[in-house]
């Protein structure tokens, strides 16, 4: 068999199993099996399928993790989030708004993924049971606020498209307006569920301290904790440093000012995310130099025009996203614009690989993927069993429905021209 076909069918299979979430073999380990089973066939030696490996992803998420890790382990960011919504949530309207954004706040300084549509989704249904609103509206917001927040420079979520770019042999890839154009399509996406389940129907008000309780002042640690992001955001954003040394210099720095101890903080680093990620990247890689990515966009530009590739690339997206990890989105389908765009010149390169990281994210409020099943769990704690089994259909509904937004958004923001 083509060695470049086997390796497109090897990540589909691996995508095959990520569908299914009883599987408890973590797909990184996975990936790479696949990766010398593959590459020995291919006649390569060990040595050559362990350079594979992406190394400098490697460090870029260990180190922005073991930050966050700090941050989160002595609850700065949680205590943050409720702050500031004890302030905002007063207006049962605007409450959903409210949440959504502190997502994005929380997001774009840096605090996992799954880490915080866990926390902000739950503390965005609570709010809603006291307010008579509506818990999944709620419960969304707050995952997909913590979702758009993900693109920020700072956050480890982003060393997957900067990995899936430089695969790809894009190296010089822009993070800020991906950035920006997240914020904007995720915005309008959410206003539309939002109008659509009928939260400007929303009557009242909550007292944002009655359902949180009294709240405790920061402590110098986490004031400290909470200086180091600002210090993250600096040495990224301003002096260019990359985001696993600045994480990996601001921990040192707070572990050394007592914030959090720093075996505490190596254990809040996930080995599992760890793995998923550089596992992929590195059949990723391998898939790449074995040709296999040129058959996927040959298949896939022929059905393209110019102003069809970001919002059919989004759609691709959102789709894998439904059923598997974002990550796994980003590290897969990136590789392909290059030989698409040989195929479509007139297309953006930019602009599509900024579809397709906003569409990694775009149905990932849907109750199968790992995001939206936390919502669903909080939905369960908080609602109970059978309550929540009536919001499923519902919530992959709206699921889909965002990502048809964002769909939209990418063809306007095509025909306009924006990232030309």
């Amino acid at each position: 068999m083509n060695i470049a076909l086997l390796s497109i069918l090897s990540l589909f299979f691996l995508f095959v199993v990520g569908a299914f979430k009883r599987n408890p073999l973590n797909l990184g380990i996975l990936a790479i099996f696949i990766c010398y089973l593959l590459g020995s066939y291919a006649g390569m030696k060990s040595v050559a399928i362990m350079q594979m490996f992406p190394t400098v992803l490697f460090v870029r998420i260990f180190g922005i993790l073991l930050f966050f890790s700090v941050v989160q382990h002595n609850g700065a960011l949680e205590l943050l989030a409720k702050k500031i919504l004890a302030v905002t949530g007063k207006n049962s309207k605007i409450l959903p708004f409210a949440i959504f954004y502190v997502g994005i706040l929380l997001g774009s300084v840096g605090i996992n993924s799954l880490a915080g549509m866990a926390i902000l989704s739950g503390i965005g249904i609570s709010l809603a049971l006291s307010s008579d609103g509506n818990p999944l509206l709620h419960g969304i917001a707050g995952g997909y606020g913590i979702a758009v927040g993900c693109y920020s420079p700072i956050n480890e979520y982003t060393t997957n498209i900067v990995a899936a770019a430089n695969a790809a042999g894009y190296n010089s890839v822009e993070l800020m307006p991906i950035y920006i154009y997240c914020i904007i399509g995720f915005s309008i996406s959410f206003a539309v569920i939002y109008f659509l389940m009928g939260g400007h129907k929303a009557k009242g008000s909550v007292k944002g301290e009655d359902v949180l309780g009294e709240l405790p002042a920061f402590t110098n640690q986490q004031l400290i904790s909470l200086l180091g992001i600002v210090g993250v955001l600096l040495l990224v954003v301003f002096l260019r440093f990359d985001v696993g040394v600045a994480g990996i210099m601001m921990a040192v720095a707070c572990v050394l000012l007592g914030c959090c101890k720093c075996d505490a903080a190596i254990k809040g680093v996930s080995l599992p995310v760890l793995l998923l990620v550089c596992g992929v990247g590195m059949l990723v890689n391998l898939i790449s130099k074995l040709g296999g990515f040129a058959i996927v966009s040959s298949a896939l530009s022929s059905v393209m025009v110019a102003d069809t590739v970001a919002p059919l690339m989004s759609l691709s997206s959102s789709v894998m996203s439904l059923f598997t990890l974002s990550r796994v989105c980003v590290l897969t389908l990136v590789p392909t614009i290059p030989g698409i765009v040989q195929n479509i010149p007139a297309a953006s390169v930019d602009l599509a690989i900024a579809a397709t990281s906003a569409g990694a994210f775009a149905s990932c409020i849907g109750p199968l993927s790992s995001c939206g099943a936390l919502i669903m769990q909080n939905l369960s704690q908080q609602v109970g069993d059978e309550q929540a089994t009536k919001y499923f259909v519902p919530q992959q509904i709206y699921a889909i429905i965002g990502a048809l937004v964002l769909v939209g958004f990418a063809y306007i923001v095509s025909i306009l021209g924006f990232f030309r």
